[in-house]
Formats: structure tokens, C-alpha cells, sequence
């Protein structure tokens, strides 16, 4: 018999919470256990607006959800994998509410078994395996759960060969539990106020969650939001609890009310309306009523907001575009391991005095061409193009809530949403009108002219918060997870996530997506704690966004910030992007190159500690024997946003060491990642030693940490030289870019090296490069070392210093490596000729 200890719960008595789950059936969390059977004339559920009470047929536990026997039977029951916890053919069945059980003929032998739930590890029971033996000429057996068994007080399995004379239970009489199940005899009208009493418990009102993800509340049409023309414009926002919706319209930013018209309720949970008359450039906000409060809310779909995001705007859309824009495109790639990504953030990049740019601190920046900061460098999107990176990551441009938009002192990332669907206005000349619009477009076009294309990093896993969510005001607590104690659940670690699996809210996210796409011709998305959002909702988003651009990227972080309310069989962990066309952040060969993340003095292979050699080596083939398919499915990268700059992170770990050994360190960490096979990614700023002075999370430290000082491109223009040229040898050359794990296994090949070194043999000539054979060695030795080298002739194109395709020297049988450096050397005399 194997235990474990139910969770005791908080002795107030009280109902902590009610939702309605389906059309008939409300879940309650209390504050305290009671003991079943509970009788019906204990609760009672009324209708607060007509005085009606509503009859309940049933008071029960909650079933479990998805209770499966796993271990390594699970073939021999019909299952095609063992120790598999979503097998349907070794689900258990509900006896009762407190019984579950499956039965099944077993062979002689020896097996071991738990009981998992959801479809998860998550709570599996027991921590140790229960052995099972089978006794010569086989048996039948029956598994047993109970979740509370009346004698232990506890849950328990039961086996019948183990446990042959158990009692087990015929009810769920006598068990104890704080959560409760009331099915009701007819359906309930979900616009409703509710109340739920039980006797001894104080009341509480019923909120509709579960219920809202059935079919009839499903709305797919795509006129949400305002749709206008000169004519007319509608108006549709989807409130399926509400029982009055009215339509506040402004015909001025910060003026009086101008007019107020009730919407009617439309299909699926719809509220509509259609004003004929020309309304462009008005403003509008929702009032709500549900559950008898009253509130007012910007539409979330909205599309341009008054200053500080006060009032939805309604605009022509047509007349923010700036001219040429129908012929502007998106950017091409043959594949996503052709992208070599630049992080920056809109503000950064220009704010500081030295980026010679005008429009410091704005879209407009990124229209800017032939600006020059000290020394003459070339700054700006110039500098950019002479890098040779192919796309620009911005750091959130949605419009959040954490900066007054008419104060220009003030600074935050943005990873605090507030309305998905308009550029943020801190980054316009002026947050008024549409100028937002239009000037986000300008940066877009500009890129695109540059042949840059332009990535956004989006929040979709939570907003900036609860209180006053516009979501909550329209449907409460139903955009948002929760637990059945109706609390917000905390996997972003900043108070809330929003619940992607909930059909219309994976339907918003969607619907994002695409506007963006298709309104503003983004390129690509970065997903912020993409875990978060799940596997089903990153899989119908890779589905829209390659119908309209098949050359898009989509990539993200495949953690979370905290725990989550989304069951873990759901969340989009590290391994679960495979075959799905979206890349996920390496942080693997992150922590091998450079030392974790959140330890400032921890060391990688570049900065000090070659420990972690085999772990940079999974990460070099693209992950193929990690945790991908396909190297286009990991994001190689050793700094971004988040955490230290890459100069930082060396300062911070060897800070005994001269500038001269940082450098080194810099160029050798920068150059795995552009020779790695996958996506190469930079932080912006890398490739001058960028540094924030050692501010490991600066979203809200200003201008004089977060800027980049274009003054130390002048003075490291050695080491931005260096990135450019590994970059251009990198777009120049295939087989650093293989596109499948068949070619990398094929044609990459780790040599037999010194201590504390890495090296490996491309075969180029078999994926049409011109150059036949290509070796880079990684130093991470502190003295020069010797390396032997293949038979032939070796032409060096990149060592310590240099990196480019000229020739540095010509090299037989070994070669020096710097201390602390990467060398590449090729040849082309595989059959004798010598080139």
C-alpha cells in the first residue's frame, strides 16, 4: 500500500470560490474540508437578479482528471509506449468518485507501476515505483486508485495481486474534501447573477469560467474590434457574461462623453453595433456590466488608443501608410538558419548623443541613413547593414502600461502590455493621433529597404496586470488562469498569465499575430516565456503565420518565470518546438560558452572554464542530439536583453584579467555562435563591448545604463571588424548554415584536439560550398597551443585577429592557435589540386 499526504486546508469556513464549469454543473473551493455525503438541502444556488433559486440534483467531490496507469505494462494493456502518462488505453475508469480503477491480464513476470494524472509527471504517485509480480501462468489484475482513503486518511493504490483483500470503497461517503461539485437540474443562464450557499459556510458568487470554452460561445468571425469605412462603422466585443453593454463615443481625445448607444447581444457570446456616420479619428470605450458592477474598458482589439491608452481611436488604417508602402515585402530567407538576429531596444539605439541620428529615442531613427557618431563612425541602421546581420529583433513595441507616454524621461522595456494591437506611443514624436502608426511603419519600410527585416518581441503570456485588466472589466477571470480558489495563477512570475488554451483567448493571440503580419508587415516573433502559451497555441500560430509569410520566424523562450497553471503536459518546453517551425533560445550552449546566466562570477568554456566542453559540442551540431530535429529549431546565442551584456558577464567573471584577455574572451565566446549550425543571435551593442555597467536586469534603469555609447565602436573597431567578418563568412558559406540533421551528421565531424580545445572537419563541397574542407578549431587554453592538422595544405581565414575570406597564411601538418581564440582554415585540394 503506498501513500501520500492530502493538503490540509484553511479553517475559516467560508466559500473561498465558484465557477460554472459546463451549463450545469459549479465548482466550489472552501475554506475547510466537509465530509461526504453533503445532502442537497445543505446548498442552495439563486438566481441574485430574480430571487430565483435553482434546484441542484447532485453534490459530489470533483472527478480526477485523467488518471493513467504507467510503467513498463502499459504495452502489454494496449498501449504503444510504456511510462507513457497520455495513454488512453491505460486510463482508468471511474467507479466512483472515490474509486478508479482498470483491470487487465498480465504474464508471468516482474513490473513496476504509478499512477499519473492530466496527461503529466506533474503529482504523480508514488515517488518510487510499485513493484508488481506476476505469478507463473499470468493473472488478471485490478489497479485501484482512491483519492481519499477513509482509514489512512490519505490517497492510496491498491493492486489486487498486492492488496488482495482491501475493501475498497463504494462511495465517496466519508471522504473529506474542500472542493465540491454541484450539478444542477437545468442549464444556467451565464449572464446571471449567482449566488452559492452552504450551510455553515458564508456565501459566494458564482462565476461562469469553464463553461465559456463550449462551442456556443466560440466566436470565429473576424469583425472584432471596429471596423471602419466613411460610411459606417461597426462595433463588436465579445462579453458572454455581460447583460448590458453600451457603446461610449468621444468625438475628441479628453472631451465629455458625445454620445452613448446600447449594443445588442449578437452570436456566440457577441455584443454589435453599427454607427452610420463617419467616425474617424473618435474615440471609444465599452461599458460593461456583469454580475451587477458596471465598468468601462478599451476594446482589446482595438487598433490606435488616445494618449496613455484612455479611449480606443478608431482610424482609417489606409491613411497610415506611409507612400510605397503596398509594394513593401517581407524579407526572404531560404531557411531560418540564414537569419542572423540583432536584439535591440527602439530607445536604445539612438537615444545616446554619439549615434549622430536625429530622432533620437524613436521609430524614426530607423529611417535615418548616413548618420555618423565620433570618429565618423558609421552608426544607425548603416551600421547595421555593415555588420551583416539580417533582421532586427525589437524589444516590445506593443503598447504598454509602464511609462507615462507624455514624458519623455521616462523608461521601461516593455514587457508590459497593456493593448496588443498598437504600437506603443513613448517611441513616436508624439504619443497623440496616429502618428504611432505611421511612424512604426516608416521604421518597418526603412528596415526593409535596408534588407533588414524586423522581429518583434512579443508579450502574449501575461499583461501588466490584474486590477485594472481591461479583459477582466469585459469577461471576468476568464482571459486570465486561476486556480478552483479563484487565484491568479503566477508562471510569468509578475502576477498573472494569460490562459492561451481558453479558446477565445488563443483566438486573440491569433488574431494579433496575423494583424501584425498582415498591417504592418512584420517579419517574425519573438515569444517571451513561450512556455507559457503552450503547445497547441504555438502550433495553429506557426499555421497562420506561414500562410501569410512561409519565410517568417517565430522563436521564444521555452521557460516560464514561475509555476503555471497550465498543466505540463501543455507547456512548450525545450524538445516540444520539434517539426513545428519554431525555433526556441539555446540556453544550453549559452551556460557552456559563457557561465549561467544569473551567476555574474560562474565561468563557460570561453571565459575560463573548458569543463563545459561537451555540452558546447551538442550545441555546435545545432542540438540534432539535444533537443531538436532540425537546427533551425535552436537559437544560438550567449547574451540577449535579459541578464548581463556579453562584456559584462566577462568583467563580472574574470575580473582579475586585463582588457586585452576580455577581448579575447568576447571574440572567442561570439565566434562558436557564428560557426555553431542553427540560428545565430546577438545582443545589440556586442559587437562594440557594449556594457551597461554591470546592471544584470535594467528594464527600468534609463537612458545612461541601457544606451548604446556608438563612442566605443570608434574605439573597438578591431573587434566590430571581427563579428562583421565571422558574420559575412557565415553568410557567404552553407555549411555553416546546413539546413537538416541528416547534413550535419553527414558532414560534421569533431577532431581528436588538445586539452581544453574544440575542433571539427565541415565537408563543405557536399552541401555546394565553395570552399572543399573547412576546419575551426576553439582555443580555450590561457597559452597558444599547437594543433595537428589533416594532410593537405590549410588556408587561414580567421585567427585571433582577423576574420574574413582573405588568406592570413597558409598552413601543413600543425598549426599555433592563440590562446583564448578561434581559428578557421580551409582548402580546396581534396584531389590534389592546390588552391
Amino acid at each position: 500500500m503506498h501513500t501520500s499526504s492530502l493538503q490540509s486546508s484553511a479553517a475559516i469556513p467560508h466559500i473561498v470560490n465558484a465557477y460554472l464549469e459546463s451549463k450545469n454543473t459549479i465548482v466550489a473551493s472552501l475554506s475547510q474540508n466537509i465530509t461526504l455525503p453533503c445532502s442537497i438541502s445543505n446548498a442552495m444556488i439563486t438566481d441574485m437578479m430574480s430571487g430565483e433559486k435553482l434546484e441542484i440534483i447532485a453534490v459530489d467531490t470533483i472527478p480526477i482528471s485523467f488518471p493513467v496507469l504507467v510503467g513498463d505494462l502499459q504495452h502489454l494493456l494496449g498501449a504503444q509506449y510504456d511510462w507513457n502518462p497520455t495513454e488512453n488505453a491505460t486510463l482508468l475508469q471511474k467507479i466512483n468518485n472515490n474509486l478508479y480503477q482498470i483491470k487487465g491480464i498480465l504474464p508471468a513476470g516482474t513490473y513496476h507501476y504509478k499512477i499519473a494524472f492530466n496527461k503529466d509527471w506533474d503529482g504523480v504517485q508514488p515517488s518510487e515505483p510499485i513493484v508488481l509480480t506476476v505469478p507463473p501462468g499470468g493473472a488478471k489484475v485490478t489497479f485501484s486508485y482512491v483519492p481519499f482513503d477513509l482509514k489512512s486518511q490519505q490517497q492510496q493504490i491498491y493492486d489486487s495481486l498486492n492488496n488482495p483483500t482491501t475493501s475498497l470503497p463504494l462511495s465517496s461517503a466519508g471522504l473529506q474534501t474542500s472542493l465540491i461539485q454541484f450539478t444542477l437540474e437545468k442549464r444556467v443562464d451565464i449572464t446571471r447573477s449567482l449566488q452559492l450557499t452552504l450551510r455553515g459556510f458564508t456565501a459566494c458568487k458564482v462565476i461562469a469560467r469553464g463553461v465559456l470554452n463550449s462551442a456556443e460561445y466560440i466566436y470565429t468571425g473576424t469583425d472584432l474590434g471596429n471596423v471602419f469605412s466613411p460610411q459606417r462603422t461597426t462595433f463588436r466585443v465579445w462579453a458572454p457574461t455581460a447583460s448590458d453593454v453600451q457603446l461610449r463615443l468621444y468625438n475628441s481625445e479628453t472631451g465629455l462623453l458625445t454620445r452613448n448607444v446600447d449594443m445588442q447581444r449578437g452570436e456566440n457570446g457577441t455584443w454589435y453595433v453599427e454607427i452610420r456616420n463617419n467616425l474617424e479619428n473618435w474615440y471609444y470605450l465599452y461599458q460593461v456590466t456583469t454580475q451587477g458592477t458596471t465598468q468601462t474598458a478599451v476594446d482589446p482589439y482595438v487598433r490606435a488608443v488616445a494618449v496613455n491608452s484612455t479611449r480606443g481611436m478608431i482610424v482609417d488604417l489606409a491613411k497610415t501608410n506611409p507612400d510605397g508602402w503596398n509594394s513593401d515585402t517581407y524579407q526572404q530567407l531560404a531557411d531560418p538558419v540564414d537569419a542572423i538576429i540583432y536584439e535591440l531596444h527602439v530607445r536604445d539605439f539612438s537615444i545616446h548623443s554619439s549615434s549622430g541620428m536625429t530622432h533620437k529615442g524613436q521609430y524614426l531613427a530607423f529611417t535615418e541613413r548616413g548618420t555618423r557618431g565620433p570618429g565618423d563612425v558609421v552608426t544607425g541602421v548603416d551600421s547595421l547593414k555593415q555588420l551583416g546581420v539580417t533582421h532586427v529583433q525589437v524589444l516590445p513595441i506593443e503598447d504598454f502600461a509602464s511609462v507615462d507616454e507624455t514624458d519623455p524621461s521616462q523608461y521601461n522595456w516593455g514587457y508590459d502590455p497593456r493593448n496588443y494591437n498598437v504600437p506603443e506611443g513613448a517611441y513616436a514624436s508624439t504619443p497623440h493621433g496616429i502618428a504611432r502608426i505611421v511612424e512604426c511603419k516608416r521604421m518597418i519600410q526603412s528596415l526593409h529597404a535596408a534588407r533588414l527585416g524586423i522581429v518583434m518581441d512579443v508579450v502574449y503570456n501575461h499583461t501588466f496586470g490584474i486590477l485594472n485588466s481591461d479583459f477582466d472589466k469585459i469577461v471576468p477571470q476568464y482571459y486570465y488562469r486561476t486556480n478552483n480558489s479563484g487565484y491568479y495563477t503566477n508562471g510569468s512570475g509578475v502576477g498573472n498569465e494569460l490562459a492561451t488554451e481558453r479558446p477565445m483567448v488563443q483566438k486573440f493571440v491569433r488574431d494579433s499575430i496575423t494583424y501584425w503580419v498582415k498591417e504592418y508587415h512584420v517579419d517574425g516573433f519573438r515569444f517571451d516565456l513561450m512556455a507559457l502559451l503552450g503547445v497547441d497555441t504555438m502550433r495553429k500560430i506557426a499555421q497562420d503565420m506561414y500562410t501569410i509569410n512561409p519565410y517568417g520566424l517565430l522563436y521564444g523562450e521555452p521557460w516560464m518565470g514561475a509555476a503555471s497553471g497550465l498543466p505540463g503536459n501543455q507547456l512548450f518546453y525545450k524538445g516540444r518546438q520539434k517539426n513545428l517551425g519554431i525555433g526556441v533560445f539555446n540556453d544550453n550552449i549559452r551556460n557552456a560558452i559563457t557561465g549561467g546566466a544569473l551567476n555574474a562570477t560562474e565561468q563557460g568554456f570561453a571565459t575560463g572554464n573548458p569543463g563545459t566542453i561537451d555540452v558546447v559540442k551538442r550545441g555546435i551540431e545545432g542540438s540534432i542530439n539535444d533537443f531538436t530535429d532540425s537546427p533551425g529549431e535552436t537559437i544560438n546565442y550567449v547574451t540577449s536583453h535579459d541578464n548581463y551584456t556579453l562584456w559584462d558577464k566577462i568583467v563580472a567573471c574574470n575580473g582579475s584579467a586585463d582588457e586585452a584577455r576580455h577581448i579575447r574572451m568576447d571574440k572567442l565566446a561570439q565566434a562558436i555562435i557564428f560557426t555553431s549550425q542553427g540560428v545565430a543571435f546577438m545582443q545589440g551593442g556586442e559587437e562594440f563591448l557594449r556594457t551597461k555597467d554591470g546592471n544584470d536586469n535594467s528594464y527600468n534603469a534609463g537612458d545612461g545604463v541601457n544606451k548604446f555609447d556608438w563612442s566605443r565602436k570608434t574605439q573597438y573597431q578591431n573587434v566590430f571588424n571581427y563579428y562583421a567578418g565571422l558574420i559575412q563568412l557565415r553568410k557567404n558559406h552553407p555549411i555553416f548554415r546546413m539546413t537538416s540533421a541528416d547534413d550535419i551528421r553527414s558532414n560534421l565531424t569533431f577532431i581528436d584536439s588538445p586539452t581544453n580545445m574544440i575542433a571539427f572537419l565541415l565537408e563543405g563541397r557536399n552541401v555546394d560550398d565553395i570552399w572543399g574542407q573547412i576546419i575551426v578549431i576553439y582555443n580555450a587554453n590561457t597559452t597558444d597551443t599547437m594543433f595537428r592538422l589533416p594532410h593537405g595544405t590549410w588556408n587561414m581565414v580567421v585567427n585571433l585577429e582577423q576574420a574574413s575570406e582573405q588568406i592570413l597564411g597558409r598552413v601543413m601538418e600543425t598549426v599555433t592557435v592563440s590562446a583564448i581564440s578561434c581559428m578557421v582554415l580551409y582548402r580546396n585540394d581534396i584531389t590534389g589540386l592546390l588552391l
